[in-house]
C-alpha cells in the first residue's frame, strides 16, 4: 500500500496539475528538432572523447593494418595485373 501512494507521489506531486490539451504537429516537429540536436551534440563529445583516447587510436591503426594486408592479398591473388601498373 505504501508503494502505491508513494509512486503516486512521485508521479503526481502534491500542486501538480496535468496538462490537457495535445502537442501540435508544430510542438511534435520542434519537440524532435530539440532531441535530435542535443543528441547529436552528446554524440559528438562521446566520438570526441572517445577518438582522443590512445586505446582508440591502436585500435583504429590495427584494423587499418588488417584491412590494407586483406585488400593486398586479394589483389595479388586475383588481379596481379593491378598491381603491376602501379609506378613507383
Amino acid at each position: 500500500m505504501l508503494f502505491i501512494y508513494m509512486s503516486m507521489l512521485l508521479t503526481y506531486p502534491p500542486g501538480y496539475t496535468p496538462l490537457n490539451e495535445e502537442l501540435t504537429k508544430a510542438d511534435k516537429a520542434e519537440v524532435k528538432r530539440m532531441v535530435k540536436s542535443e543528441l547529436k551534440k552528446m554524440v559528438e563529445d562521446e566520438v570526441a572523447k572517445s577518438i582522443g583516447s590512445k586505446d582508440i587510436k591502436d585500435d583504429i591503426g590495427d584494423i587499418t593494418k588488417k584491412v590494407l594486408k586483406k585488400l593486398y592479398k586479394d589483389l595479388s591473388f586475383h588481379h596481379p595485373y593491378i598491381i603491376d601498373r602501379i609506378k613507383i
